[in-house]
């Protein structure tokens, strides 16, 4: 599959219990996770470091893969990270459209998360 095809996404979660998502008001959904398309021998983890930053500003560290989807052509691999350095939830700027959300905003907002991400927050920012 070429790398056209193919998109990573950063499932980022830092406590208490919140995951990093980029806001597109007016699309639905209206919140997704950040991510992008790899670069030449860039590995999925690289991908998801870099887009994170360009999308969000917050550094983070990649861990393992959580599974790829197919839907359409696109291979989409979700990678589970971790903020670099602690984070304010309120130190994300405006102009930069994202956010840290709780685990029932993420719900309503994507309530068609891929089951092994959903998976994976129940495990890292349980309901509280």
């Amino acid at each position: 599959m070429s790398r056209d095809a193919q998109l990573v996404l950063a499932v980022v979660t830092a406590p208490p219990g919140r995951l990093l998502l980029v806001h597109r008001p007016g699309e639905i959904p209206p919140a997704v996770l950040p991510g992008g398309r790899p670069q030449a021998r860039e590995s999925p983890g690289a991908t998801a470091e870099r887009g994170c930053r360009e999308e969000t500003g917050v550094e983070i560290r990649a861990g393992r893969q959580l599974g790829r989807f197919n839907h359409d052509g696109i291979a989409t691999i979700y990678v589970a990270a971790r903020p670099v350095h602690e984070v304010d939830p309120e130190e994300i700027p405006d102009s930069v459209r994202a956010g840290w959300y709780l685990h029932d905003q993420v719900d309503m907002v994507l309530p068609n998360l891929w089951a092994p991400v959903r998976l994976h927050l129940e495990k890292t920012i349980r309901r509280r």
